[in-house]
């Protein structure tokens, strides 16, 4: 019961913290266990909070010894939130030994009574687009409750691979990819004759899958190239096709990523000229004040006047909205960005932190306002309406402050024209540029495939 009413919690916190969750092939996600459910872990607590919310079942996760300590937390940990501590060799004081042993046989049990455990074998959450050198225990979990079962029980491995846009970030995009399940029983016979060997080669098979979900690059650098070539030719790459825009998405981001490692190997020359000219140009924007987004259309000038038109029409027509959204949202909406780099420095914790607080933050933020409300008329029928225009018009907040932010890029922008208007038609030239390198290199990469 009181998993439940957490799980309900925590759909409804993510769907609030992120702007798009995309699931790609929820349909292959058993409905029970036993299961073995693999992820990458670049987010500390809201990968697992984003899995569990996505599986029908419940979900038992595997996680450091660290987090356990006294009577109440282990209690709390252990029989509420369903986790199971793991005695890493790095987590133990000088001299003593990680013995899980004891650990590998509750899982045995459970899997045997048809349980689904979670476990993120990179071991460590960091906030970066690779995955980490993944442990065997999974296997070895997996492997061993089959072995005690003759390899009749019928455990599977569901990999998840967790691609943020900004994970650490209010309003992000995350995705979430699910393969086919790996059927731990077809590797009896690899077991049968190299029991030694087994464990990482199904390890092995289990990176491959991993990797084949996830958006990799190399480094920073890397991953910024990624997103700046995103921003100038997702469009173009979008329109040549046919997918789902959830699949299509992904499969792009995936797609530039695997070409960048291409050209890296095969044409580094090329690569670089075409990260020169991409860095120059992102600079002048910036330089600037304006985004690329601002440089695609066409009749640039006419377009940002009669845009900025109706754009300024609707901020007058929205501002009482807009003010009641204001003060019915803005002390707890400000309030979890102020607290969490105060409870932890690492970006990695930044966005589970602030989603926790704010579910705080606006449930008593919210329970105070209508008893307020509740005292001054005693109207039991206004709380819920109250309640329902303060969420509303807080959504309408984010809207509003978003288009008032590319108002003033457009405003910049059409004053570039008037005084500057030989700059900005250096930049788009560029642009052009760009692309015309991006479609020449796009179709050399897919001729190698």
């Amino acid at each position: 019961m009181i998993y439940a009413f957490l799980k309900l919690i925590v759909k409804i916190a993510t769907r609030i913290f992120f702007k798009k969750i995309s699931v790609n092939n929820k349909k292959l996600i058993p409905k029970e266990g036993p299961l073995i459910v693999v992820a990458n872990h670049p987010n500390t607590f809201m990968d697992p909070v984003l899995i569990a919310a996505l599986m029908k079942q419940q979900v038992y996760f595997l996680a450091k010894s660290t987090v356990f300590g006294s009577p109440i937390k282990d209690w709390v940990l252990g029989n509420i939130l369903n986790m199971i501590p793991v005695y890493r060799k790095q987590d133990l004081p000088p001299g003593k030994s990680a013995n899980n042993q004891a650990v590998f046989e509750k899982c045995f049990d459970f899997l045997k009574n048809k349980g689904t455990l979670l476990i993120f074998p990179e071991g460590t959450s960091v906030m970066e687009k690779k995955l980490r050198e993944i442990k065997t225990g999974t296997a070895r979990i997996a492997l061993g409750a089959e072995a005690e079962n003759d390899f009749n029980l019928g455990v599977k491995i569901l990999t998840v691979g967790i691609n943020y846009s900004e994970g650490e970030k209010f309003r992000s995009d995350v995705t979430l990819n699910i393969d086919e399940p790996i059927n731990v029983s077809e590797w009896k016979e690899t077991y049968n004759n190299s029991t030694s060997d087994v464990a990482h080669k199904l390890t092995e098979h289990i990176r491959e899958k991993l990797e084949d979900q996830l958006v990799v690059t190399k480094d920073k650098e890397h991953e910024r190239l990624l997103e700046q070539t995103e921003l100038i030719f997702k469009n173009e790459l979008a329109e040549s096709i046919d997918l789902p825009k959830k699949e299509k998405d992904f499969l792009i981001s995936k797609g530039i990523s695997d070409a960048l490692k291409y050209f890296e190997e095969n044409d580094s020359q090329m690569l670089a000229s075409l990260q020169t000219s991409i860095n120059r140009y992102f600079r002048k924007l910036d330089l600037l004040g304006l985004h690329d987004g601002l440089l695609k259309k066409k009749n640039l000038e006419s377009n940002i006047f009669w845009k900025s038109i109706r754009i300024l029409a609707f901020l007058i027509a929205g501002s009482p909205i807009w003010l009641l959204g204001l003060l019915t949202n803005y002390i707890p909406y400000i309030l979890p960005s102020k607290i969490a780099p105060l409870i932890s420095k690492h970006i990695e914790f930044r966005a589970p932190v602030m989603m926790a607080i704010g579910v705080l933050t606006f449930s008593i933020y919210y329970f105070l306002s209508n008893f307020f409300i509740y005292q001054l008329t005693h109207n039991w029928v206004l709380i819920p309406m109250f309640t329902f225009l303060s969420a509303i018009s807080g959504f309408f907040v984010l809207f509003y402050w978003n288009v008032i932010i590319e108002t003033r890029k457009n405003l910049k922008l059409l004053a570039i024209f008037k005084k500057e208007k030989d700059i900005l038609k250096e930049l788009i030239k560029e642009r052009r540029s760009i692309c015309k390198m991006l479609e020449k290199a796009k179709d050399q990469y897919l001729n190698t495939l």
